[in-house]
């Protein structure tokens, strides 16, 4: 996958504008695949949880009749008091690990999750028990009598949960092959075999695929991979073959998760659950809850942030007003999510007629048409109104009317620079990233250094923001943005 991220070198092909976005463009997807994979991760981890707070409990309750037992006392009925916290402990630290809803996941990965949780759990009861009252030397030798046994009772009670799930037709996730005529048969027998890792496979497709195909498992050519899947409930798509790694591309934008079966260079997770050298990538944006959680998040600030900046917006109407005539708020054409378009708002820092202002200096000024096409900006811009458009710039205040572009949806706080229409040929195949996602105001380039990034970097950052998100990454965004403006890097 490594070849198919463009760094901020990368020669690029040009195709047409309209091939870019008849190529790449994101249909807005059904929702199938992420209502899937919400309800199939439910089911599949539902039982683990179970186990998991099963064994919890009977571990605590067995230590503290084991250890009472041993210093001549009888059972202390204390323990149930105790056992809420513990439960609520061990399946946040569970969660936490990444051990639900557990498919997929090495038996190397998990016991090493499992342990960590289970003393996590037992130390962070013991600190609370410190901070709210004490700690006997009784009840701290339960706690680490409870933690051994957690540690080795727990994967043991989940390998069992497993076969026994196994065997049912309901339990797993959905999961389709990506891979060649030649190898998928092989690779499907290998899986379905090992029903206890997880993963529930329908079939898979191929690009070799020709009608009347001999084999049943195979249900089509691998362009309807996403149709396929989406009709089958499979949000799991597992790619068995280096040939398609181009097609993988697309492929990680449109499945909540990923499976290489094989090398590659673009993972967060490895195993050798399927017998071979695997590696998953998850994509939490095209998973609901992120995407409600996110979307949650940026109506907590903007609604409170609208009524808390209306006086500022005033002040900043009236000083535009008296420097130069005209409208205060314009909006320009911006593409958004699935590609629509869309009016983003801005304060006018501008004069009136910059189209026509900006012709004039690139026809007469060599060096600035240089600059402006290959970075679509002008360092020292004739349109920009003397005095407040340089300090609305500078201080990106001119972006607080998109705050109602983020109240109606059409886009985020955080995502990638809003793409005018006619920058769309020079996105090409990462233009599909960019229609996966809600645009926003601010993002990766903005604290990368705004204007001072060339087009090929800002294009790269878009690919970066898009494989690697997480609502972590936003809040860093949202927490270093300040930082640039008030320092004004890039600005200008």
């Amino acid at each position: 996958m490594s070849d198919l991220i463009v760094g901020p070198h990368a020669e690029p092909r040009l195709q047409p504008a309209e091939s870019v976005v008849a190529n790449h463009t994101a249909a807005k997807m059904n929702g199938n695949l992420s209502r899937s994979y919400l309800v199939q991760s439910t089911y599949t981890g539902v039982p683990l949880v179970i186990a998991d707070m099963a064994i919890t409990a009977v571990a605590l309750l067995v230590s503290s009749y084991v250890v009472n037992l041993s210093q001549g006392h009888g059972f202390n009925s204390g323990t149930w008091t105790q056992l809420p916290a513990l439960l609520l402990l061990q399946f946040g630290l569970i969660s936490l690990h990444g051990l639900y809803p557990g498919a997929g996941i090495s038996p190397v990965y998990e016991l090493r999750g499992i342990v960590r949780s289970t003393f996590l759990a037992a130390l962070s009861l013991s600190t609370i028990n410190i901070l709210f009252g004490q700690l006997p030397r009784i009840e701290f030798a339960i706690f680490a009598c409870t933690a051994v046994m957690i540690a080795v009772l727990l994967p043991l009670a989940r390998h069992l949960t497993r076969t026994a799930l196994a065997k049912t037709s309901w339990w797993g996730i959905g999961t389709l092959l990506i891979g060649t005529a030649s190898d998928g048969s092989r690779i499907c027998s290998r899986i379905q075999s090992l029903r206890q890792s997880g993963f529930k496979l329908i079939g898979y497709v191929c690009r070799d695929f020709e009608n009347g195909h001999s084999d049943s498992n195979c249900l089509g050519p691998l362009d309807d991979a996403y149709s396929i899947a989406s009709l089958n409930g499979a949000p799991v798509a597992a790619i068995a073959s280096s040939e398609i790694q181009e097609s993988a591309h697309r492929l990680m934008f449109q499945f909540p998760s990923l499976v290489w079966i094989g090398n590659s260079s673009t993972a967060q997770e490895s195993s050798d659950v399927l017998g071979a050298f695997t590696r998953r990538l998850n994509m939490p944006f095209l998973r609901f809850v992120p995407r409600f959680c996110k979307r949650a998040l940026d109506l907590m600030i903007v609604i409170p942030g609208l009524v808390a900046l209306a006086p500022l917006f005033a002040i900043l109407a009236i000083a535009i007003k008296r420097r130069s005539p005209g409208p205060v708020i314009y909006g320009s054409n911006r593409v958004g999510q699935h590609g629509r378009r869309f009016k983003m708002w801005k304060f006018r820092s501008m004069v009136v007629g910059a189209d026509e202002v900006l012709k004039q200096k690139l026809a007469s000024d060599p060096v600035a048409r240089a600059e402006w096409d290959r970075d679509s900006k002008l360092k020292d811009d004739p349109r920009i109104i003397a005095g407040v458009g340089h300090m609305l710039r500078r201080f990106s205040l001119d972006e607080l009317p998109q705050l109602w572009n983020v109240l109606t949806g059409e886009m985020s706080l955080v995502g990638p620079r809003p793409v005018p229409p006619d920058e769309i040929v020079r996105y090409q195949a990462h233009y599909y990233e960019y229609t996966q996602m809600w645009p926003g105001m601010t993002g990766l380039w903005q604290v990368s250094g705004r204007n001072e990034t060339t087009f090929e970097t800002r294009v790269f950052l878009v690919h970066h923001y898009a494989a690697n998100w997480s609502l972590w990454l936003d809040a860093w965004i949202l927490v270093k943005t300040p930082l640039t403006v008030l320092t004004r890097r890039g600005a200008y």
